[in-house]
């Protein structure tokens, strides 16, 4: 005789009225991550949930969903698209993020089934990394937390930069989620000023992001310890292994950059995620060459080829040998339309190329626009990078030096293209070995800024960090 039991059926939670969770993939310090359903859209999704230990914080609801709108705002293809975010009614309340459910292998899943990766991939899959970074950096957001297994390759050979919970987290506020005993990043992929517990740079990713490239190149984690503390110490004191040595194949300009992302002072790595990018691409190929990538000619490789057509096309112009009577000749600026186009062509082109070109461009646009216009400035400004990224740190420092001047006079001293190039006038000095000059530069922007905005306020914060990195060395 059969015994008939009866079949109770388990009801999914479903949260904001539409959004149901099907199962944990994902938990960290800070978050758990659930695939979902939206119901209304027939859709898959994630839901991210806050971890329990920081919902006692009566204030921490309203700080996720200021920074929630912040990544909300920004729109780029590597980053999951973040469709809603509510609250889950409660003592405490639980807010949650409802963001695009992303399907492809994580960067730790590639070195388990690969060990090390050709250095074309490696620089495709890290360019495509810096490119995400240049712009959550545009908008003063650091990540914290970029480690293999929050960097995901998709089918279509594009990659997706996952997780960035650690970004929620203001610089005055680490020592209260410390408390609750979340470990904020990873101490494998954590850079010297984190562990130090030091305020966090744009150049605090780029470390975490070289830690990650040197992996997928040598199948080796670089920093490794029996504990924690050990490997913090290794972070902060023991230099990563020459990538040159280890790897033979890897291009000279790539290995050099691979080492200055891992330097231990934050000052002493690249200026920015843009430089970082702008390195790689050329050596990046072969993704086509994984398993794992199957739609590489599909839609997102048509519409990415189409939109850098222009360029390619371009930059087989420019690869031919001109005089400087043909740069002047090439170069015809009589509005903002024609500057935007020009300046277009020289991101295209290897850094000392781009000088000689952007600074035809310039003089022009100066004369027919003037030097103050909003326009010209963004371009001598990028004159001014160019040059310090071609090695002549010298010119780089004069053009900022006048800028500065010049800007502050027009817009005064708090404005932020000011602030920028006092900074970056401040880097070309400590290179050129001025350094006494760039700390009494940046100490006085310190002091000014700290009365105008607060100590607290991140850019008075992030302006410390880079004093005290510059005196450390």
């Amino acid at each position: 005789m059969v015994e008939l039991t009866e079949v109770v059926a388990v009801q999914p939670q479903v949260v904001g009225d539409r959004y149901e969770l099907l199962e944990q993939v994902g938990s960290g310090g800070m978050g758990l991550v659930y695939a979902g359903f939206d119901r209304h859209l027939k859709r898959r999704i994630a839901v991210k949930f806050t971890q329990p230990s920081l919902h006692s914080d009566p204030g921490w609801t309203k700080r996720f969903f200021r920074e929630a709108e912040v990544m909300a705002r920004l729109s780029h293809p590597g980053l999951p698209a973040i469709h809603d975010a509510g609250v889950i009614a409660g003592k405490p309340e639980r807010p949650y993020l409802v963001m695009e459910f992303v399907e492809g292998v994580t960067f730790e899943d590639l070195l388990a089934d690969h060990g090390s990766l050709p250095v074309g991939v490696v620089a495709s899959l890290g360019a495509q990394t810096a490119a995400v970074l240049a712009a959550t950096h545009g908008h003063h957001i650091y990540h914290r937390d970029l480690k293999p297994s929050n960097l995901m390759l998709c089918s279509d050979g594009t990659v997706k930069v996952l997780d960035f919970g650690l970004a929620v987290v203001l610089d005055g506020e680490l020592t209260r989620y410390t408390s609750t005993g979340a470990t904020l990043g990873t101490p494998a992929f954590m850079a010297p000023e984190q562990v130090e517990g030091k305020p966090v740079v744009a150049q605090t990713d780029l470390y975490s992001l070289g830690l990650v490239l040197h992996e997928l190149l040598t199948g080796t984690r670089v920093m490794t310890g029996g504990t924690p503390f050990v490997v913090w110490q290794n972070q902060i004191h023991r230099p990563a292994p020459d990538i040159e040595t280890l790897c033979a194949d890897v291009p000279a300009d790539m290995a050099a950059l691979l080492m200055s992302m891992l330097a231990k002072s934050p000052s002493r790595r690249p200026r920015d995620a843009s430089e970082v990018h702008g390195v790689l691409l050329p050596h990046a190929a072969g993704l086509d060459a994984l398993p794992q990538v199957n739609g590489l000619y599909g839609p997102a490789r048509m519409y990415a080829s189409a939109v850098s057509a222009d360029g390619q096309a371009q930059v087989a112009v420019e690869s031919r040998l001109v005089t400087a009577e043909d740069l002047a000749v090439t170069v015809v600026v009589e509005d903002r339309d024609s500057l935007r186009k020009a300046m277009d062509r020289t991101h295209v082109l290897p850094a000392v190329d781009a000088v000689t070109q952007l600074n035809t461009v310039v003089e022009a646009a100066s004369s027919v626009l003037g030097a103050e216009d909003p326009e010209v400035v963004e371009a001598r400004t990028r004159l001014a990078e160019l040059r310090a990224a071609a090695g002549d740190d010298l010119g780089a420092a004069e053009l900022y030096r006048t800028l500065v001047t010049e800007l502050t006079a027009e817009r005064g001293p708090y404005d932020d293209a000011v602030l920028n190039c006092q900074r970056r006038l401040a880097a070309c000095d400590v290179r050129i070995g001025d350094t006494s000059g760039a700390l009494g530069r940046l100490r006085k922007l310190h002091t000014q800024m700290a009365i105008r905005y607060g100590e607290q306020d991140r850019r008075v914060i992030e302006l410390a960090a880079e004093i005290r990195a510059i005196e450390i060395n």
